[in-house]
């Protein structure tokens, strides 16, 4: 008898567990609209540029577009962003991932590479 009291205990504990996580989820951060900023190489004698990103979100994922300039290969194209909380993990298939902070109506953080670069961008209203 106490160990089935105990696991309906246990279950009904996951069970708000899981509930808390999943509308957390629903009513995390947004960053769905227009964001534009500029990145800079850690070595800024390689250089810097420009992002605009278009971004769709749903749940805790948001996909786009991004135009990139100022790098020696061309990086613009469809882009996919990761949400967990305020932190932003940018999933690019032409090879650029990163990790950025969103605080508000701004991004902050790195984007990874063979030379990692550190990107600001502001949402547009």
């Amino acid at each position: 008898m106490k160990f089935r009291m105990l696991l309906l205990v246990g279950l009904v504990a996951l069970g708000g567990a899981i509930c808390a996580s999943v509308s957390s989820a629903q009513t995390g951060k947004n960053v769905s609209g227009k964001w534009q900023g500029t990145w800079v190489f850690q070595n800024t004698s390689l250089g810097s540029g420009q992002i605009t990103m278009t971004l769709t979100q749903k749940g805790n994922k948001a996909t786009g577009d991004m135009v990139v300039t100022g790098t020696p290969t061309d990086r613009s194209g469809a882009v996919t962003i990761v949400l967990s909380g305020k932190d932003v993990y940018l999933v690019y298939p032409t090879g650029i991932t990163g990790y950025l902070v969103l605080s508000g109506d701004e991004m902050k953080g790195q984007l990874d590479g063979m030379n990692p670069a550190n990107v600001v961008l502001k949402r547009q209203k």
